[in-house]
């Protein structure tokens, strides 16, 4: 008689899913467990380290949007790629090309803005005469040019520029921490 051959006894393949999955399921509670109570340190070490007052609030915003305020004003508000000025008025001249009024920027310290108290000051050189030169059709609409003998007040004019370049910053400011504010300071010759 022949022998019929029995099949050898091997492992459920349910049960070997089924242990697969509840290891898995362990191990990552596990893991998330730990990784909370270390995030959760984390956290908790970062808010003892938060500033409380409004100075303190203000000194880590400096910190943080001071690079914006001068990257605004030398980057954005430049004349031109070669020509890194901050063009505030030009005046013009019946012997050649007008004169472009402003400051270079490319002599602007990085950190152009101090705290006092609750305020941001953005201290910025007296505009001179930077050069003469014609203004093109984009640096014309973007200049305005005045005849020789307007009475201008050349600070002035970099102040209200500077403010208009730094866009929503000083708005932002004042609703992040109430009672703050952003000032243009220009120093006049």
């Amino acid at each position: 008689m022949p022998q019929t051959s029995q099949p050898a006894p091997g492992v459920n393949g349910l049960a070997v899913l089924a242990v697969i999955v509840v290891v898995g399921l362990v191990t990552g509670a596990g893991f998330y467990r730990y990784k909370r109570r270390q995030m959760d340190a984390e956290l908790a070490t970062e808010m003892a380290a938060a500033p409380k007052t409004p100075e303190e609030r203000l000194a880590l915003w400096l910190r943080l949007s001071g690079p914006q305020i001068h990257h605004r004003l030398a980057v954005v508000g430049r004349f031109a790629p070669e020509q890194p000025w901050l063009v505030t008025h030009a005046i013009a001249r019946p012997d050649g090309p007008p004169e472009l009024w402003g400051i270079d920027c490319s002599a602007l310290p990085h950190d152009l803005a101090r705290q006092e108290g609750l305020t941001v000051v953005v201290e910025l050189p007296a505009p001179r005469m930077l050069a003469r030169a014609p203004l093109e059709d984009q640096e014309g609409n973007r200049v305005p040019l005045y005849p020789p003998d307007a009475q201008l007040d050349p600070a002035k004019r970099l102040e209200e520029l500077s403010l208009y370049l730094l866009e929503g910053i000083p708005g932002a400011l004042a609703r992040d921490i109430p009672g703050s504010a952003l000032v243009i300071h220009v120093a006049r010759e």
